[in-house]
């Protein structure tokens, strides 16, 4: 099953007024852009004085990485799972 079958088969279990299923929503999405975001910043031409240092994109990793944990251990084992 594909990842926007399985979001879409887990909002349908749940009630879409969930303010937990609608805060993972937000967050996939953020995740998402941000996800985008980086593969176009990496694929373009660095520019001159504006690139991020690999330490400052591996700070970000673990704060979203951090961030992510927390988000599953609220959820529980089950909740979590497709995150």
């Amino acid at each position: 099953m594909g990842r926007a079958a399985a979001s879409s088969a887990r909002e349908q279990d749940l009630d879409s007024n969930d303010i937990t299923l609608r805060a993972a929503d937000r967050l996939e999405a953020a995740l998402e852009r941000l996800a985008m975001a980086l593969e176009a910043r990496l694929a373009a031409p660095p520019p001159p004085q504006d690139m991020v240092s690999r330490d400052e994109v591996a700070l970000l990793s673990a704060r979203l990485d951090a961030a992510l944990e927390r988000l599953r251990g609220v959820l529980g084992d089950d909740g979590g799972s497709g995150i």
